[in-house]
């Protein structure tokens, strides 16, 4: 039987950030979102928290028009179904920006 999927939300200030980079930034971000309700963990945990609640960053790669981005969510496993929230969505720093022309 397979685990039944995640309710992926992007929160409010994430989608203020999305909307100051632009479609092509709000577009790429659904990819890891939609991947969410399938996987509910994408890209490295960086924290656990009380109650079972983790936090994970993962990497969206640069594309035209878009930098690199850096997306962190929020699992939280209970109560069933499992819930994630795209809190954060940030250009990305590691310098990898000069392959996506802005």
């Amino acid at each position: 039987m397979t685990e039944p999927g995640a309710i992926v939300e992007i929160t409010h200030t994430a989608r203020k950030r999305l909307e100051l980079l632009g479609p092509v930034a709000e577009s790429a971000v659904e990819e890891p979102r939609a991947e969410l309700e399938r996987t509910q963990h994408l890209g490295r945990r960086v924290r656990v928290l009380g109650e079972g609640a983790e936090v994970w960053v993962t990497r969206v790669e640069a594309r035209a028009h878009c930098p690199a981005l850096s997306v962190t969510h929020v699992h939280l496993p209970q109560p069933a179904p499992p819930t994630c929230a795209i809190v954060s969505v940030v250009p990305d720093d590691t310098g990898d920006e000069d392959d996506a022309e802005v």
